[in-house]
């Protein structure tokens, strides 16, 4: 459970109109891993809006990219259901979907490898995709070069910011 002596603020969002594509959420962190340990967690702002509707987090294994990508698309989903979000305040416009792509197990991966599979995955996500959608990718295209990652990731993310959407993207470095 969740309480107050960890630092776990929980708060109803305030529901935004779907055309403001508004995501506005202080000291967001993720309920999972708040569950999970007995430290203080460590929470953040974060922010869609129409300066900023792609953000891409890099950095090292376990730095919290990860954890972030899920604590934006959980306050997401909890305020669509009509739940309380785990920050200290947010403001958050509804989405038609909210699209992902994370790293999956190899056993996922026998007919077209690793890379193929995530591309595949991007393909559908590419396909579905409106402006009032969210995607979350998660260390995608981690299978290959820095490279050739660096390039497929422009490209992709080139054709997700034509449609208007809101994307954050973690990349392992």
């Amino acid at each position: 459970r969740l309480s107050a002596h960890k630092g776990c603020a929980v708060v109803m969002p305030k529901l935004l109109p779907m055309e403001q594509k508004a995501f506005s959420a202080k000291s967001l962190y993720n309920p999972r891993v708040a569950l999970a340990i007995d430290e203080e967690i460590v929470s953040n702002d974060f922010e869609f809006d129409d300066d900023a509707r792609i953000y891409l987090i890099s950095g090292p294994n376990r730095g919290g990219k990860s954890v972030h990508t899920v604590a934006v698309g959980a306050a997401q989903a909890f305020c669509m259901l009509g739940l309380p979000v785990p920050a200290e305040s947010c403001e958050i416009s509804p989405v038609d979907a909210i699209y992902t792509a994370f790293p999956e197990g190899a056993d996922d991966t026998l007919d077209k490898g690793r890379l193929g599979e995530e591309l595949a995955r991007l393909r559908e996500i590419f396909d579905g995709v409106t402006e009032n959608s969210m995607i979350l990718l998660d260390e995608s295209l981690s299978s290959t070069g820095a490279y050739e990652a660096a390039y497929i990731a422009a490209e992709i993310l080139s054709g997700f910011a034509e449609s208007l959407t809101r994307i954050l993207c973690s990349l392992m470095v």
